[in-house]
């Protein structure tokens, strides 16, 4: 059964949840909008969770919309889950949506890395999903086909991954040690480290804050849960691109530092109705720069919401 994980001061902007899976793990979710309203399954970035949304009470209330962030195993509350895989994390949503009473077809998004979640869930469970939205998304490291498409950069992570699991372990250890006792340090640090585009937005008040604490949630359970997603990205992935049948806009900037545009047009050709948005100048952090036109774009895909 779902559970409110009590009172906040937030509980305006966001309510988190606790949702039992059937094999006796705990999922963690983020409700932002009304339980009433039409769902949205929001997918979060690598090495963050559920709490990287922007607050937009009153659009979503105008559109009719709850946006439903689950957090992967290993993230905030969610138990952690080994090995996982998309498909796995695909069917805990499923079972998430089912304890939660949502029946009918929801929308699906993922930012980054949680864009390969966000079409695992459409591929996996076609008919639970009825739009999809995938913001700075990447590709799955581990697809033969999509492998010859990488940089040299990312082959060679890819490689480091796989090569050496216990050495990117120990780093996501470190890091997660790092989040937990310097938040407002380590936040500054990979701030630094970022190219112009998405430096920019993330030094943002707000968006420095909001990043922050979502980082330090994702890296939960001594990093344990960035681990076991980095392995899953890196193994075959477990669905087919091309099994996602949901209308699918693609946004991408053409100054994204993590993962450049050059593959997105190869992404789209792999989904039957997918469409392109590249946004001149702007780089990986463009949803939240772009949140508001998002939603809108969401709503369209589902259709007008239900009387009443």
């Amino acid at each position: 059964m779902p559970n409110a994980r009590g009172p906040s001061s937030t509980q305006a902007l966001f309510t988190p949840l606790t949702v039992g899976l059937p094999d006796g793990r705990t999922l963690g979710l983020t409700r932002y909008g009304n339980p009433a309203h039409q769902a949205v399954v929001f997918h979060h970035g690598f090495g963050s969770s559920s709490l990287e949304l922007p607050p937009t009470v009153a659009l979503l209330d105008r559109l009719q919309l709850q946006l439903l962030a689950p957090d992967r195993p290993g993230v905030g509350v969610s138990s952690v889950c080994r090995p996982l895989t998309f498909p796995s994390f695909a069917a805990d949503v499923v079972a998430a949506l089912d304890a939660l009473g949502i029946a009918g077809p929801v929308a699906t998004m993922g930012w980054s890395v949680g864009g390969v979640h966000a079409l695992a869930l459409a591929a996996c469970y076609p008919g639970r999903v009825a739009a999809v939205q995938l913001l700075s998304t990447c590709l799955p490291l581990g697809e033969p086909a999509a492998y010859r498409h990488l940089t040299r950069t990312w082959k060679f992570l890819h490689w480091g991954q796989i090569a050496f699991p216990w050495l990117n372990r120990t780093t996501f250890l470190w890091l997660s040690r790092q989040w937990a006792r310097h938040p407002d340090r380590t936040i500054d640090w990979f701030i630094r480290l970022m190219r112009s585009a998405e430096r920019a937005v993330t030094a943002k008040p707000g968006y420095r804050e909001l990043l922050r604490d979502a980082a330090v949630q994702g890296f939960a359970h001594h990093g344990r849960g960035v681990f076991d997603d980095a392995q899953a990205w890196c193994r075959p992935p477990g669905f087919a691109i091309e099994a996602v049948q949901a209308p699918t806009t693609i946004w991408h900037g053409t100054g994204d530092g993590v993962w450049a545009p050059d593959n997105i047009p190869y992404l789209a050709s792999r989904i039957p109705l997918a469409r392109i948005k590249l946004l001149a100048g702007q780089g990986h952090m463009l949803y939240l720069e772009n949140w508001a036109a998002i939603l809108e774009e969401t709503r369209a895909l589902l259709g007008p919401p239900c009387p009443g």
